[in-house]
């Protein structure tokens, strides 16, 4: 009896292992499908492939993504009177864009895997851009909230600024995320269903793209708060 019950035991241990080790291996894949993806990669390219085949792949998207970078340090550069008159603001841009940059990010990792689903409809996909702008209110709305006390002490103590200029300029920073956030979500859903829709693969064109847009949106967002609110309106610098 008791072989029995061993052996049953060890058939049933046997068959779990192969039902668990395909799901392991197909969330491996998956999450180095999404890696490659987020780069701008294609799923065929190896070890074995050739140099020159790579840089053929890879290089006309980085020459588009130089161009729009180029536009984007032109934006940059239009805000110069802003960094002139208030130069704290420039401490805080990469963290603006470097949020604006993961939520779009992350909106792109989920979309490409719905977009997985041939049978989706424009009723879920709609439902999935109202999701992700959702998700990325809520997140921008908590980050605003540790942005304008975190930061505002910081301003205070460390910048010497009063405690009133300290908490406007953190609260820029916090509408700003807000705002760069909800963008960005919109930006890294939309953009690859409408590739997806002209048959254009989202995995290739989508992640090194979204990101420099939402590097554009963020920095129009962040330095258009700082001239229109900091100076124009509170005379701050």
């Amino acid at each position: 009896m008791k072989k029995r019950i061993l052996s049953l035991l060890l058939a049933v241990s046997i068959a779990c292992s192969m039902l668990v080790v395909p799901a392991n291996a197909a969330a491996s894949n998956a999450a180095v499908q999404t890696a490659v993806t987020l780069g701008g990669l294609t799923s065929e390219e190896d070890l074995n492939e050739g140099v020159f085949e790579s840089v053929k792949k890879r290089l006309p998207w980085l020459i588009a993504l130089l161009f729009l970078g180029m536009l984007v340090s032109s934006v940059v550069g239009a805000f110069e009177s802003v960094v002139a008159v208030l130069p704290i603001v420039i401490c805080f841009q990469s963290m603006v864009l470097d949020m604006a940059g993961n939520v779009g990010t992350q909106s792109l990792a989920v979309t490409i895997r719905v977009l997985v689903d041939e049978n989706l409809t424009t009723a879920k996909k709609l439902q999935l851009l109202w999701k992700e702008m959702r998700v990325g209110l809520t997140n921008g709305a908590l980050l605003a909230v540790l942005a304008l006390g975190f930061l505002g002490c910081y301003i205070h103590f460390f910048k010497a600024y009063a405690w009133g200029e300290a908490f406007l300029l953190s609260g820029c920073v916090g509408v700003s995320l807000v705002v760069a956030m909800v963008i960005s979500s919109l930006v890294g859903t939309v953009i690859p269903m409408l590739f997806h829709k002209i048959h254009i693969d989202p995995a290739v064109a989508s992640g090194p793209l979204i990101t420099t847009i939402n590097d554009l949106v963020a920095v129009v967002v962040y330095y258009g708060l700082a001239a229109v609110v900091l100076i124009d309106m509170f005379h701050l610098g």
